[in-house]
C-alpha cells in the first residue's frame, strides 16, 4: 500500500512523495465494530504469540497499549540476535543472514512450542526474572547491553504491577474501605514509569562497537529509570 506525501524542498516548493505503508488488514478490524468497548482481551490479542507482549498473553491487560509494541520490538530483537548469524557466501551457498548451526536448540525456542497464551506468558515472566546470558550470535554481540537494559526495564516493571496488582488483593481481603488505606494509582501504560520511550532509546546512548553513534532521529532527555 502507498499514500501521497506533501513536503516542501530546500526551495520552498512542495513536492510529492510517494511513501509505502506497511498494514495488516488481516488483523484488523473496523472502528464502528468495537462499539466503543476497548475492554475486550480478544481484540487485543493479535500477533504471533512468541512476539506478543507477557500481559497481552496472560490476559491481565484489556487495552493494547504502546509499551506492547515496544516489548515486542524488544523480543524481535532477541530473536533476531539470538537465531541467526551473518555467513560469508561459499560455493555451497549464497551466505547472509542465515540460522545458527552448530546448536542443539535455538535459544527460547520454547516460545514457539508452547500450548497455550497461559503457559507461554509464564516463560516470560520467568524471563524478565532470569539473569542468564542471552547466548547472542557473534555477529550481534554488540547488542547484548541494549538487550539487558530492556529485560531489566521490562522486568521492573512487570514486577511493580504484580506487586500493586498483590496489594490490591490484600486490600481487598481486609474489607476496603476508607478505615484501610486506600492503594495508590499504578501508572499501567508505563508500567510504574519503567516502560516507555526513553527506555527503549537511553541504552542507544551507550552502545559500543558497531552500534556506537547510532543516529537517535527524536532524542528526549534520559530518563530516571535506566541509568
Amino acid at each position: 500500500m502507498y499514500r501521497i506525501v506533501r513536503e516542501k524542498n530546500s526551495a520552498g516548493v512542495v513536492e510529492e512523495k510517494v511513501c509505502g505503508v506497511l498494514t495488516d488488514f488481516d488483523l484488523a478490524s473496523w472502528t464502528e465494530d468495537l462499539k466503543n468497548d476497548y475492554s475486550k482481551t480478544s481484540q487485543q490479542r493479535t500477533g504471533t504469540p512468541p512476539f506478543m507482549a507477557y500481559g497481552l498473553l496472560r490476559g491481565s491487560d484489556a487495552l493494547h497499549l504502546y509499551r506492547h509494541d515496544l516489548e515486542s520490538l524488544f523480543y524481535i530483537m532477541l530473536i533476531l540476535a539470538t537465531h541467526y548469524e551473518i555467513r560469508l557466501p561459499t560455493e555451497e551457498e549464497e551466505g547472509g543472514l542465515r540460522t545458527r548451526r552448530g546448536l542443539k536448540e535455538l535459544p527460547y525456542q520454547m516460545w514457539f512450542d508452547q500450548p497455550s497464551y497461559r503457559t507461554l506468558a509464564s516463560s516470560k515472566r520467568d524471563f524478565f526474572s532470569d539473569v542468564d546470558d542471552f547466548n547472542l550470535s557473534p555477529a550481534f554481540k554488540d547488542f547484548d547491553d541494549w538487550l539487558w537494559d530492556l529485560r531489566l526495564s521490562f522486568g521492573r516493571g512487570t514486577q511493580a504491577k504484580w506487586n500493586h496488582e498483590s496489594s490490591i488483593f490484600l486490600w481487598r481481603r481486609q474489607g476496603g474501605g476508607s478505615e484501610n488505606k486506600p492503594v495508590p494509582e499504578f501508572d499501567d501504560e508505563t508500567l510504574g514509569g519503567n516502560v516507555n520511550y526513553s527506555a527503549l532509546i537511553d541504552p542507544v546512548r551507550r552502545l559500543k562497537g558497531e552500534l556506537e553513534g547510532l543516529i537517535i532521529r527524536y532524542d528526549p532527555p534520559p530518563s530516571e529509570f535506566n541509568c
